[in-house]
């Protein structure tokens, strides 16, 4: 990245920050605060230890230096601005997941289908946040990350003096590591015990309609012909209620392995993919809501449980003009944004602004100054 691609993406993310509103995190002036700036780029260069008293700090700062990168801890501090971690004396902290596409089984490689995965993991989990922990939605900040993936914030003042340890047994239950089941649980179970039930009987009902149903039944170890027929007859409304009893009604001759192997599937389908170091890290900072994500040029949004599910992060998270910029390639590069695509040829391109700055965070253009 060139200076004047840093210039000018330094003076658009500085307009953002006079035009935009920005959302502070609970309990601000107990944070640490760190930022990183256009300045410095490629290298990633944190500038942390700072805190602020007062909203309008913040704005000034952001306004100001108008970063590449915002960030703020998700533990609170007596004193939040020393220079060493013992100094700043610990008080507790948010309980914070980071589901990123890094952490996905078999991630698919375009960037929106990437995203959409991610979002069904975040469903996942915040499934898990208030079905199985109890956690109020008022206690909840769904934020899409600007990037790859979205964070989850739970604030409930239950979980701050959590230790990284207990943190990570969270994200065993939620992940289903080390889960064990030998016999399928009742839908009464609750917990994970209701979750396989149910994505098990989903599945069977599932089968019942499907066409190549005893060809699949086939396939799994110690089935043949006969045991799928009965498996299959299985998807019927009264084997269906025995088995969401935690019974298998008429399918006593079915091996264990197959129901082992469901439960298997069940876990790997339920449970979600979180980065544990994240949820572990007492003292970690977190990308700041409604600050602007250098890497791709998108808001960090927050979110409800009710809209993530119509939330489209590459038309509402992208908060820049469709003014007609130059920028150059040193190579064919491409983006899907606001339901369009583009195609960067090698060499001088016309894009919308808002494509071109994205292209410019990712470093595959650089701006050009019109003549």
């Amino acid at each position: 990245m060139n200076e004047r691609t840093k210039h000018f993406l330094r003076e658009r993310f500085r307009e953002y920050y006079l035009e935009y509103p920005i959302q502070l995190p609970p309990g601000f002036e107990s944070r640490e605060w760190g930022f990183v700036i256009f300045d410095a780029l490629p290298r990633i260069v944190m500038f942390r230890h700072k805190s602020f008293r007062s909203r309008q700090e913040v704005l000034e700062y952001l306004r100001s230096m108008a970063p590449a990168h915002a960030f703020s801890s998700v533990a609170y501090y007596e004193h939040p601005e020393a220079g060493t971690m013992s100094d700043k004396r610990w008080i507790g902290a948010d309980l914070i997941f980071d589901l990123d596409a890094d952490h996905l089984r078999d991630a698919p490689k375009s960037y929106p289908e990437m995203l959409a995965r991610v979002k069904h993991e975040t469903m996942k989990l915040l499934d898990f946040m208030t079905d199985d922990f109890g956690f109020s939605e008022d206690m909840i900040d769904v934020v899409f990350s600007g990037g790859r993936g979205y964070h989850i914030h739970v604030h409930d003042p239950m979980v701050r003096t959590l230790g990284s340890a207990e943190r990570r047994e969270i994200v065993d239950y939620v992940s289903g590591r080390g889960l064990e089941m030998k016999t399928i649980p009742g839908e009464n179970h609750g917990g994970w015990g209701r979750k396989i039930n149910r994505w098990i009987v989903g599945y069977l009902r599932d089968l019942h309609e499907n066409e190549d149903a005893l060809k699949i039944l086939q396939e799994f170890d110690g089935i043949g012909k006969v045991r799928a027929k009965a498996l299959l007859n299985a998807g019927n409304d009264t084997n269906l209620e025995l088995i969401r009893k935690g019974g298998i009604g008429l399918l006593k001759d079915i091996p264990e392995s197959f129901w082992n192997e469901l439960i298997s599937r069940a876990v790997q389908e339920v449970g979600a993919s979180v980065d544990e170091p994240v949820t572990g890290d007492i003292k970690r900072l977190i990308r700041l809501p409604t600050s602007l994500h250098g890497g791709s040029s998108l808001r960090v949004v927050p979110l409800t449980m009710e809209n993530i599910e119509i939330f489209d992060p590459l038309k509402d998270a992208v908060v820049f003009s469709d003014k007609e910029i130059l920028v150059e390639a040193a190579q064919p590069a491409s983006c899907d944004l606001r339901g369009n695509h583009f195609e960067i040829e090698e060499g001088v391109n016309t894009v919308p602004e808002y494509a071109g700055i994205h292209l410019m965070c990712r470093g595959t253009v650089e701006y050009v100054v019109k003549r």
